[in-house]
């Protein structure tokens, strides 16, 4: 430590600036996208895993998603029964000033009739502007939305000619939410409130709004879902309802067998990236008109792209039968495992350094370029005594001890190249995705034969493993958990956890709460 205090001392006498690290990573912040009023949008496509390693790669640090244009749906109850509108969703996101504590920034909310709005259908014309105030602590962020009066604009014109004209000086609307930032993946909750006026024909239809969102993003799924209660009010009716939109995008992994004989490989996996926005209201109380012709009930569902990427076939012909194949044939396809597939054996012991770099890259985990001086040359700090600054690794290592999914040892060392054991993977799993709070605290115990033998450090990670059913006992109720855990196996727990990034948090975000038929 004396010597790195003393290097960078000089540095600052020198007069070298280090310019700041630049972090790669592939996921987006979606906050909003379907909007605040109860409406669904297709949201964005996920990174393709191209895309992820020329971002990793670091060349794509220009690339912003900062305006996104996508299809959208709403129901309109200002008339006392159901209208929907069709039209596009445009979304012009700031950002938060990466370096500062707390600051402010502008989001913008557009809805407009498009192309394929049909004639005969409600139109919305809406324009808002959110001043965002944020604060950050720690890994989470703090964000209140602030509708901003003085450009807020909206309209709203019925088939039957009747137009709706928001009052903007006298509405209302607040969100405010709360980000957490995990290494593998961004959960996010927020509510919202919001009292709005409009105005037809000398007459005030009011709606007041009330409710919450839950959301989060990976690099293989990203899901939104609100539950909304809503009351509308006229001078001689009312109607109170609930509304739950949600939004999944997700990456399919689908392997495709060539229909030629003579060809260079049987097959390869492709990844189909698709949407489904749905909606769902229930109708609490009603106009005397409804009640007669009316379902007190609807869903409205907006399926949207299908893209599909070709990824790269491997040579795993040495490895056919195995029990793993699939599973190891997937992560090369996926470029989570890399280097020459022939060598991989699967029933050779991992090391730490080749799990934690494989689990690196499955979640997509940020990684910084060296920090250059003025005349571009890098300058590296190594933090562990065993990992090279030349190996190819040495990124990912630094980048989780720097995540807090892996650490080194008290001499110093990482103990790369040594083998890691059951219940350090199990444990990083978990860690990667930021659910070690789901366990019991402070006493945990778990199921297994042999839970005795799982040290205190790796309880609460496992037994959230098994709750989540990434892992499972033999057939005797035992774990193993110091033992070495092989390739073979590796290759199966990382395909768990991508399998439950890609489908298994989306029903727990989404299907449990709007319930309608995909």
């Amino acid at each position: 430590m004396r010597h790195l205090k003393k290097y960078l001392l000089i540095v600052f006498v020198l007069g070298v600036v280090l310019l700041t690290p630049v972090q790669a990573s592939a996921r987006q912040r979606r906050i909003g996208d379907m909007g605040f009023h109860g409406g669904i949008s297709e949201s964005r496509h996920l990174p393709r895993t191209t895309e992820t390693i020329i971002l990793e790669q670091g060349s794509a640090r220009n690339r912003t998603d900062t305006n996104i244009r996508m299809d959208y749906r709403e129901i309109v109850f200002l008339q006392g029964f159901p209208w929907t509108f069709e039209g596009t969703k445009e979304v012009r996101n700031g950002n938060p000033d990466p370096n500062a504590t707390a600051g402010t920034f502008r989001v913008e909310h557009r809805v407009f009739p498009s192309a394929s709005t049909p004639d005969d259908g409600v139109i919305i014309n809406r324009t808002q502007i959110f001043d965002v105030d944020f604060q950050r602590q720690g890994n989470q962020m703090i964000y209140t939305y602030i509708i901003n009066r003085n450009t807020w604009r909206e309209t709203i014109t019925f088939p039957d000619g009747a137009v709706f004209v928001l009052d903007h000086q006298r509405s209302s609307m607040v969100v405010s939410v709360i980000e957490h930032s995990t290494p593998g993946v961004n959960y996010y909750r927020g509510d919202i409130s919001a009292r709005l006026f409009y105005v037809s024909n000398g007459e005030t239809v009011t709606v007041e709004i009330s409710g919450s969102f839950h959301g989060y993003s990976s690099v293989w799924s990203a899901t939104e879902t609100h539950r909304l209660d809503v009351q509308v009010d006229a001078s001689d009716w009312a109607l109170v309802y609930q509304i739950r939109p949600s939004v999944t995008v997700n990456k399919v992994l689908q392997f495709v067998q060539n229909e030629p004989t003579v060809i260079s490989f049987e097959g390869n996996f492709r990844e189909l990236h698709q949407s489904f926005a749905g909606l769902r209201y229930d109708i609490f109380f009603m106009p005397p008109w409804m009640q007669l012709d009316e379902p007190d009930m609807g869903t409205l569902s907006l399926d949207t792209f299908n893209v599909f990427e070709q990824l790269p076939a491997p040579d795993l012909t040495h490895l056919r039968g195995h029990s793993a194949e699939d599973d190891i044939h997937r992560l090369f396809a996926m470029q989570v495992l890399t280097g020459e597939p022939r060598f991989y054996v699967p029933e050779q012991a991992i090391t730490r350094g080749q799990f934690l770099t494989a689990l690196a890259r499955a979640i997509s985990l940020p990684v910084e370029e060296p920090a250059v001086t003025r005349n571009r040359q890098p300058v590296t700090i190594t933090l562990f005594s065993d990992v090279d600054s030349n190996r190819p690794e040495f990124r990912y290592i630094q980048a989780v001890n720097r995540a807090g999914i892996g650490y080194g040892r008290a001499d110093g060392s990482f103990h790369f190249d040594y083998p890691i054991s059951r219940q350090e993977a199990f444990a990083t799993i978990i860690r990667a995705m930021g659910l070690t709070s789901m366990a019991l605290n402070p006493t945990v115990v778990t199921a297994f034969a042999d839970s005795d033998s799982i040290a205190d450090w790796a309880m609460r990670d496992l037994a959230v493993a098994l709750q989540l059913g990434l892992i499972a006992p033999d057939a005797n109720g035992n774990i193993h958990p110091n033992r070495a855990i092989s390739k073979a196996e590796a290759a199966t727990l990382l395909n768990s956890l991508i399998d439950y990034l890609r489908e298994g948090i989306v029903s727990d975000y989404g299907e449990q709460i709007v319930n309608i038929p995909r």
